[in-house]
């Protein structure tokens, strides 16, 4: 069952794309196994390069301080440290 949009908040150019597409067989398009993992292992080292993990020391009375203004700004203090190291470098 196709999904009929109603075309009073459409435009031309949309119209267009809409028509062009309705004689599209998206079912004869093949699974292609060898490019959807190379582009999924792609992705996955992409994310593995963005974050790296850091040990820091700091006092218990900065990491509670940090804590509390973490909690009533809704984040958890890892974000909170790591947001504000990112303003900092940005």
């Amino acid at each position: 069952m196709r999904k009929t949009i109603s075309n009073n908040y459409i435009d031309e150019e949309e119209k267009e794309i809409i028509e062009s597409l309705k004689d599209l067989d998206l079912k004869s398009i093949k699974n292609d196994t060898k490019n959807i993992n190379k582009l999924k292992n792609a992705g996955e080292n992409y994310i593995k390069k963005q974050d790296k993990t850091i040990t820091l020391r700091i006092s218990s009375d900065d990491l509670e301080k940090i804590k509390i203004i973490a909690s009533k700004n809704g984040l958890r203090y890892q974000t909170f440290i790591k947001s504000i190291i990112h303003k900092f470098l940005v």
